[in-house]
C-alpha cells in the first residue's frame, strides 16, 4: 500500500465537488477558514460552486475538476466539498497514471466511498472522514482536530465506551465505508475484497428493510466471511416501514454473522454524524473490543 507524505503548514489542498452540489457558498467557509489556521493554502476548484440538477456540476466540469486536482503536483490534498451522488458516473473516465505516480491524500466519505474503494485497488491509500461541509457542524470538532492529527502527525486512536456485540482482539488493514457504496461496487473494477481485514460499515437515510438487504447481499457474496473483524459505525435516520422490520441493525448483524468468531464493534464513530473521526482507508489498524468498549489505533507508519 502507497501511503502519500504527511503535510506541514504551506502544504496546498484543493477542494473539489465530485458529487452533489453544495447548498450555498457559505457551506464550505467554515472548513477554509480551518484549513488556513492549520496552516494549508487553500484552493477551490473552478466548478465547486456550479449547479447542474442534483449535481455540483455536470458530469464533464466535475470530471475536469477532478482529474486536475489529482494530477496537479503541487496539491498535496485533496478534501471532497460533499457527497451526495456522482461519483460513479464519473469514476471510470479518470486517469490515476499522474495520481499514482504522486500520491495525495484525497478525503472525504458517503458516495466519495466509490473513489476510496477504486483507489484501494489500486494499493494507494486515502482518508474517509470530513468534507467541505463536515467543518461547520456542531458536534463535530473533536473529529476536525483527529482530522489534522492524522494529516499533520500521522497518528490516531478511535475508540467508544459502549456495550459491544462480540468482544476479541485484531489486527489488519481497515477498509470500507458507506455500505451502499460498497454493494454498488460488486461486479465493478472497484469491488471490495476484506478477507482478512478490518471491514467498518455506516450509512445514513436507509429503510431497515434495505440495510437487512444489502446486509445480506455482502453475505451471500462472500463479504462477510474470512474477516479479522467488523466494526458498525454510525447509521443515522434509519427509518421503518408502515409494517414495523422487527430487528435492530445489531441484530440483524449478529444474525448474520453468528457462523463467525471475529470480533465486532458496535457505535465507533465514524459515518454520518458530526462526530465522524477519520481513519486511513488502507492503513494497518489494531482493535480491541471487550463487553463495555472499543478501541481502534492506526499502527501504520505514515
Amino acid at each position: 500500500m502507497k501511503f502519500p507524505p504527511l503535510v506541514k503548514k504551506g502544504s496546498k489542498i484543493r477542494i473539489v465537488a465530485p458529487s452533489g452540489r453544495l447548498p450555498n457558498r457559505e457551506s464550505i467557509e467554515p472548513a477554509i477558514s480551518t484549513l488556513k489556521e492549520w496552516g494549508f493554502v487553500v484552493e477551490i476548484g473552478k466548478h465547486v460552486f456550479d449547479d447542474h440538477n442534483t449535481f455540483a456540476a455536470s458530469d464533464s466540469d466535475r470530471l475536469e475538476d477532478l482529474q486536475a486536482a489529482l494530477d496537479d503536483t503541487s496539491v498535496d490534498a485533496l478534501l471532497c466539498a460533499r457527497g451526495g451522488y456522482g461519483m460513479t458516473r464519473i469514476l471510470d473516465e479518470l486517469n490515476l497514471d499522474n495520481y499514482l505516480a504522486h500520491p495525495k491524500w484525497v478525503i472525504g466519505y458517503s458516495d466519495i466511498t466509490a473513489f476510496l474503494l477504486h483507489a484501494h485497488h489500486l494499493n494507494s491509500a486515502t482518508i474517509h472522514g470530513p468534507m467541505g461541509t463536515s467543518f461547520g457542524r456542531e458536534g463535530g470538532s473533536e473529529s476536525i482536530q483527529a482530522l489534522k492529527q492524522l494529516l499533520f502527525r500521522g497518528e490516531l486512536i478511535i475508540d467508544t465506551k459502549r456495550a459491544q456485540l462480540r468482544a476479541g482482539h485484531a489486527k489488519g488493514q481497515l477498509v470500507g465505508g458507506n455500505l451502499a457504496m460498497i454493494c454498488d461496487s460488486l461486479g465493478t473494477p472497484s469491488e471490495l475484497n476484506p478477507i482478512n481485514k478490518i471491514l467498518i460499515l455506516e450509512d445514513v437515510g436507509e429503510h431497515y428493510y434495505r440495510i437487512d438487504r444489502m446486509l445480506t447481499q455482502l453475505k451471500r457474496a462472500g463479504k462477510l466471511s474470512n474477516l479479522a473483524a467488523l466494526i458498525l459505525g454510525s447509521f443515522s435516520s434509519i427509518k421503518d416501514g408502515e409494517i414495523p422490520f422487527g430487528e435492530k441493525i445489531e441484530e440483524m448483524v449478529n444474525r448474520l454473522t453468528n457462523e463467525f468468531d471475529y470480533p465486532i464493534a458496535i457505535g465507533v464513530p465514524v459515518g454520518h454524524e458530526p462526530s465522524n473521526f477519520p481513519f486511513v482507508f488502507g492503513g494497518e489498524y489494531e482493535l480491541e473490543v471487550s463487553s463495555s468498549g472499543a478501541k481502534l489505533k492506526l499502527k501504520t507508519k505514515l
